[in-house]
């Protein structure tokens, strides 16, 4: 089985799911395709009732994991068709000089002060 995103061209293998992983997958590929909310999907993929994370030790293993790799791609292109996030027309190249010169940070000639800041509200 693989999973496939005809629009970004992103394939995953996934032939080496357990059963309950692949019910899961299932699951989340009807949600899908019924264009579920972002955010319930979201929810769904990445709650605590997901298969994701039975076994794990490390968060790294959960990012490894095919399973996530292809629910997360499947709840960004959600946000992506339902218009709550923008997929970028061009791609910018991360390995550039400019980018490896600022050490991945956008440079700017101001200091950010406090008032300037736009910090993102946590859960």
């Amino acid at each position: 089985m693989k999973y496939v995103n005809p629009e970004t061209g992103v394939q995953i293998e996934l032939t080496d799911l357990m059963e309950r992983q692949r019910k899961f997958y299932q699951q989340a590929l009807a949600k899908f395709r019924q264009d579920t909310h972002w955010l319930a999907f979201d929810a769904f993929a990445f709650g605590a009732m997901s298969p994701l994370y039975l076994g794990r030790k490390s968060h790294l293993e959960v990012l490894k994991d095919p399973l996530y790799q292809a629910l997360k791609d499947m709840c960004l292109q959600l946000g992506v068709q339902q218009g709550m996030i923008k997929r970028n027309a061009s791609k910018e190249k991360r390995g550039s000089e400019r980018w490896e010169e600022t050490g991945g940070r956008s440079t700017t000639n101001q200091r950010h002060g406090k008032k300037d800041r736009h910090l993102a509200t946590t859960h």
